[in-house]
Parts: C-alpha cells; structure tokens; sequence
C-alpha cells in the first residue's frame, strides 16, 4: 500500500501540491461509458476524439488560470488509466480521478430495462466492506494493475432517500474515507437528496467537511433552509450544468442565491462545475449534448462573464474555484 501524503492532491500523474492546481472544475468527465459494466480501454476512435477535441479545450484552461479538473466518472463507466495520463500531459492538466459507484436509475430510463440493469452488479453482490476495499485500493495503490491512483470518491443516488444498493454504496464510501483521507463528491439531483446523502455519510463517520454534493443548482436556490444547515455543519455544495442559454429567470435567482450565501459568511462551502463529458449516454461515444461547447471552457467562455455581469462578485469566484477546490481536494 502506497502511503498517502497528507495535504498533496493525488493526480493521474502522481501527487502534487494544491497550489499547482490554479482553478479547478470540481465536476467534469473525460470518458463516461454509462453502457458497459466493464472497465476497459477505449477504442482509439474514441482516444481520437479526446485528442482532436477534448484536449485543446482542457489546454486552453490553462489559459484562464485554470489548471485541474476533477472527473467524477466512477467504476466501471471510467476509461483505462493510461487513456487520462496521455490527456494530461497532453492538455497539461491536472486530473484528479474518482473511484466509487453510480445510483441505482429507475427502469425505464436511460437504457435500464430491467431492475437488475439499474446498478453495477457488483454493488448488489459485494459487501460494504468489500466496495469498499475495491474503493481503497484505488487510492492507495492504483486503478487495475497500474500506479494511476484515484484521489476522490463517487457515490449517487437518484430520489430523495437511497435505495438499499445506494445506501450500501455510500457505507462504502464512508469505509474508504475515512481510510485514505481523500473527499467524496456525489451525484444529488433530486429535491431533499442532500440530506438523505449526508446523512448516510455522517453516520457512517464521514466528516461533512470533506463532502461536495453535486448538480445542486437548484437545490441552493429552492431548498436554502437545510443548505445552510449542512453548510454550517461544513459540507460543500457544487452546482453544476450551469447553461446560461436556459431559463432567465432561474439564472437570475440563482446568482443571487449565491451572493448571499458568499454575504452569509458561507462563500466557504461553495464550489462549481459544469458536468462536461464526452459519453456513450446517446448510443455512440459523442461529446454530450446536455451541456454546450465548448469543452470545459464553457465556464470561462460564457458562465462567468454572464455572472459577472449579474454582480457576481471576483472574490467570490476566486473562492469558489480557487481557494476552496485547494482546501478540499489534498488528503487530510
């Protein structure tokens, strides 16, 4: 077992100091194969594309003072090791990458048509324990047979309260945790999920602190009571899929949502992302189609020049894409 350098952020490329980060998207993909249950590399079309579109977009980040991003694809939708090692260098860009499990999906949705096709298999056979274990190995001595070592951990749920598989997942998550040190981000789209999530997390003795809830843009803006709760027990929340080409109205209401937590004294408990990826969610491996080009840079292209200009404050954002991602991210 690799020992864990307390206070460095483990990347693709080996562990660095958060200082080396600049600012950082706290919830992006590279490669998100949500049709396979089985981790593997990808074919070199799909290595072509990254190439040819992913990587001049993540280079031009460097641009923006931007030098990291983590991706919060978990086993086994997450691409071969080597694939977010070539991209890094390539882009030179920080990659911290995540170990953990996806939320059981209703039938119906997505590709699921059956019960049994809702989760991986493995979260319903293994034990907690066992996840786990799987989860620490990752961290500790690297993905598969490589030395590319996870620095996160994914879990999700897809309602308010987890399902048996999901809550078994996120005791995993805690187990692992508080083994290795690195913070768990997760998937939380549903009204009232956050609760159910941190809970889960806290009682299996996860400091709040070390937890960033993700795809909560609204849930900052309609469900600001119990934000604030868990915010002042010190969880993180990460609004994401920040299109700036939707509801008007809501883009509105949401800056201003968070200029108040920033005048609350809460500004440290907020990060962003925009949930980019390229995915095989539409059949074929496609950059996606649920948020707009380009790549990555769509955060410093369009979202915050349009937050600027709705009194977003500088030192807001410097807070929420530098200062906090370089608190949250090393191993603590």
């Amino acid at each position: 077992m690799t020992k864990l350098s307390r206070g460095k952020v483990i990347t693709v490329c080996g562990e660095v100091a958060p200082a080396a980060l600049g600012a950082v998207l706290m919830h992006e993909h590279l490669v998100s194969n949500c049709r396979s249950w089985r981790e593997r590399r990808p074919p070199q079309s799909w290595i072509d594309l990254l190439m040819d579109y992913a990587v001049p977009n993540l280079r031009k980040l460097n641009d923006s003072g931007c030098h990291a991003y983590v991706d919060c694809t978990p086993m086994p939708w997450r691409a071969s090791p080597d694939t977010y090692v070539k991209v890094s260098r390539a882009a030179s860009i920080h990659i911290v990458l995540c170990t953990g499990f996806y939320r059981e999906m209703e039938v119906g949705s997505y590709w699921v048509r059956t019960k049994a096709q809702g989760i991986w298999p493995v979260v319903r056979q293994k034990r907690a324990a066992e996840l786990a274990e799987m989860c620490i190995r990752d961290i500790t001595e690297g993905v598969g047979k490589t030395k590319v070592r996870a620095g996160a951990i994914k879990v999700a749920s897809s309602n308010a309260e987890l399902t048996p598989a999901e809550e078994k997942a996120f005791r995993a998550a805690a187990l692992a945790q508080t083994v290795t040190g690195v913070h768990i981000t997760t998937h939380c789209t549903q009204p009232g999920a956050h609760i159910s999530q941190l809970r889960a997390l806290t009682e299996n003795g996860v400091d709040p602190a070390r937890v960033v809830v993700g795809h909560t843009m609204r849930h900052v803006v309609e469900e600001r009571r119990t934000v604030r709760e868990w915010m002042r027990r010190g969880a993180t929340f990460c609004p994401t899929n920040l299109r700036i080409d939707g509801d008007w109205d809501f883009i509105r209401r949401f800056v201003r949502a968070l200029r108040r937590y920033f005048d609350e004294g809460l500004g440290d408990h907020l990060v962003l992302g925009l949930d980019w990826a390229f995915e095989t969610e539409q059949g074929h491996f496609l950059p996606c189609t649920y948020m707009p080009p380009p790549p990555y840079r769509y955060m410093f292209t369009h979202v915050l020049p349009r937050f600027r200009a709705l009194g977003l404050e500088e030192k807001a954002i410097e807070q929420w894409l530098v200062v906090n991602p370089q608190r949250i991210l090393p191993v603590q």
